[in-house]
């Protein structure tokens, strides 16, 4: 159990911005916005960055780049935040819960977001040594290719090209004042798949009429599930998941069609390259064996988060800095997906955990939870990483 953030090494910079960071937290949380909608989320960047003087562009609609440039030679260094929240109901009891009916900020995007104000705010004012930051606001974290849509739309690409990411993710799978920047994997791959199912409906009561689409899906079920557990080596990780199973329309009919959707993740790439292959063989070979056929769609949404182990390890040495050793732990990595893995796949970078758990504070629901909150305390910490990560970084 956390007994919270405690002693933390930040600057007085961080701590006299540290309530206005909090307070646009809250309001964001307040007014949450899904992915590629984020209207009003977008607009109070935009404010926020023109009232502090950086030049922006937008990007796939309503995603935000601030650049700061110091005029002197040195790094392009862009420090990422997501803005999207989940379309789902909050049950928090909070004076900032939020007031759009059917979205909530239960990932965290909303800390996310203020930290990178924060971050540009005293940069804005400090200025920089040398080289240049690109504060960047991405829409659509959330299943809706976000990273993808401002990669085509040259967010990588538009001068001055970034040379380094950095990421960041409050994080309720650890306590909080603990952090975690991996070496390699930190997030898996994500895969998602439709199998629709054909057979033939008919009379419940005459099944032997029919070919039943929904006892077919059922053995599919049970055998997509040998894959984990009988076709490949145990001590990769490897999570597959049915998550939808739509067929029928009354209680005496035996359907005609049946659809199951599910997801696989992974880190390893062969594994990832054969799963497709494995679910075709035995989904159709279920389905051939019981008289019906199968359609299957199959989408690759990411890969795999891959720290960069320099930037991982650069990352970490400020973070000790800040926490202290003990508190930057080996975390385990998580089989949720996340786009900022399109970033790395282009160019070095790191993806950090900060973790926010703290039961004192009602803040140790998991994240994608109806009363998901965090440790807010932990605001600094992304913070005070980010002004040194761009301060020290190729130094």
């Amino acid at each position: 159990m956390s007994d919270g953030v405690g002693k933390v090494n930040v600057s007085d910079a961080v701590l006299g911005i540290e309530e206005k960071v909090i307070g646009w937290r809250r309001d964001f949380h307040m007014h949450p916005e899904i992915g590629l909608e984020e209207v009003r989320t977008s607009e109070k960047v935009k404010e926020h960055l023109s009232a502090l003087g950086i030049p922006f562009k937008v990007y796939a609609k309503t995603g935000v780049v601030g650049h700061l440039d110091s005029g002197k030679p040195g790094p392009t260094i862009m420090l990422r935040s997501d803005m999207d929240a989940l379309p789902m109901t909050e049950e928090n009891d909070v004076p900032y819960k939020s007031v759009n009916e059917g979205m909530m900020h239960a990932c965290g995007h909303d800390s996310h977001i203020a930290m990178l104000m924060g971050e540009a705010e005293i940069l804005a004012k400090e200025g920089l040594e040398r080289g240049s930051v690109k504060f960047c606001f991405q829409p659509g974290e959330e299943g809706r290719d976000g990273a993808k849509l401002m990669i085509k739309d040259g967010v990588l690409e538009d001068a001055p090209k970034p040379d380094v990411i950095l990421g960041m993710h409050v994080w309720n799978n650890l306590p909080a004042g603990q952090t975690a920047a991996l070496d390699g994997g930190c997030m898996a791959g994500v895969h998602e798949f439709e199998i629709e199912i054909t057979g033939k409906g008919g009379h419940a009561a005459m099944p032997h009429q029919c070919i039943d689409p929904i006892l077919i899906g059922s053995h599919i079920v049970t055998a997509l599930q040998s894959i984990v557990s009988r076709k490949t080596n145990p001590l990769d990780r490897l999570v597959l998941s049915i998550c939808q199973f739509h067929s029928g329309t009354a209680f005496n009919v035996i359907p005609p069609s049946a659809i199951l959707c599910g997801t696989a993740r992974m880190f390893d790439k062969e594994i990832a390259a054969e799963i497709p292959h494995m679910i075709e063989e035995i989904a159709s070979g279920v389905a051939r064996s019981l008289g019906g056929t199968v359609k299957i769609d199959y989408d690759i949404k990411l890969p795999p988060t891959i720290n960069d182990p320099v930037v991982a390890a650069f990352a970490r040495g400020i973070l000790a800095g800040i926490v202290g050793e003990e508190r930057v732990v080996d975390a385990e990595p998580s089989m949720g997906g996340e786009d900022f893995s399109q970033y790395l796949a282009e160019i070095p970078g790191a993806f950090v955990f900060l973790g926010s758990n703290n039961p004192a504070k009602n803040a140790d629901m998991p994240h994608h939870h109806p009363k998901f909150d965090i440790d807010e305390e932990m605001l600094k910490v992304g913070v005070e990483l980010a002004l040194r990560f761009v301060r020290t970084w190729g130094k």
